[in-house]
């Protein structure tokens, strides 16, 4: 059994990126993972060649300018490194959602095993239903606006 999912926590040790540059996916998952705040364990390659090996079999888009990229396999050993990074783009990138809306933000979930992979998304996917979420995501806001956000909703 895993403990509970705190996203909000998770985005506190993961932190929210703003002006992350690429004109296509791979090119901003290569500059968010060189800006992102990794635990110590995990190598920005590492992170890089996962998250393109992901993209590559579907992309990860999920609509209304967002996606969750993210690793086929857990990345972590440790579960207390387990984390989520808000990445907004400086520009929309093409990611093939099926809406057709160019992605703004990047929701990068690390997590420690496949169980606790499956409850982040699971958490981030009702997230993504509120409309006041989304429209946080839209305007680019930072934690201090998104942590109170997420508590509620």
């Amino acid at each position: 059994m895993i403990p509970d999912v705190n996203i909000g926590e998770y985005l506190r040790i993961g932190g929210v990126y703003n002006d992350i540059e690429g004109a296509s996916p791979t090119e901003a998952f290569e500059d968010l993972c060189n800006k992102v705040n990794l635990p110590p364990s995990l190598k920005p390659k590492i992170l890089y060649e996962a998250l393109c090996a992901r993209e590559s079999v579907l992309s990860t888009a999920v609509g209304n300018g967002i996606a969750i990229p993210h690793s086929q396999q857990p990345l972590l050993k440790n579960a207390v490194d387990q984390r989520i990074f808000i990445c907004y783009l400086k520009e929309p990138v093409e990611m093939h959602a099926m809406d057709n809306k160019k992605v703004h933000t990047l929701i990068v979930p690390l997590s420690g095993s496949v169980q606790s992979h499956l409850h982040i998304i699971s958490r981030l996917a009702r997230l993504l239903t509120k409309a006041d979420f989304r429209k946080a995501l839209e305007l680019k806001l930072g934690f201090n606006d998104l942590y109170p956000l997420i508590r509620q909703l």
